[in-house]
């Protein structure tokens, strides 16, 4: 039970007053943010110092199309940046902001459970998220 407490200290919540409306939550909140397929993912790329489209895509499997979805949306909240590396074509990297990189503790705990709970015996080294 000291989990619920600490969770409910962590992530306050409001109670909605007709019982008929979802509760507003900062998880419900963050989830909007990170909680699409394939944003995690992204996500732990940069961490792992992947900047690139062509090696994010090759390294996550997510459909070009949609990886150019999930970073237009990650850049709009602040979660990455774009920057230019190339002019003639014009190309870009992408690197986590502050913001961003406040989800790593976010991903290891996320890797550990599923590391823990999750994932099969032939993935032999829990350091990968």
């Amino acid at each position: 039970m000291a989990w619920r407490v600490a969770l409910c200290h962590v992530c306050p919540t409001t109670d909605s007053p007709d019982g008929g409306a979802p509760r507003v939550s900062s998880i419900a909140d963050a989830l909007k943010v990170v909680g699409d397929r394939w944003s995690l993912l992204v996500v732990r790329e940069l961490c792992f110092g992947t900047h690139r489209f062509n090696e994010i895509q090759i390294n996550t499997g997510v459909p070009a199309a949609t990886l150019s979805e999930r970073l237009r949306k990650l850049e709009r909240a602040g979660v990455i940046a774009r920057r230019r590396y190339c002019d003639h074509p014009r190309r870009y990297e992408y690197v986590l902001t502050a913001v961003g990189e406040d989800l790593s503790p976010v991903l290891a705990a996320l890797g550990e459970w599923g590391a823990r709970h999750v994932t099969r015996p032939r993935r032999a080294n829990p350091d990968i998220l």
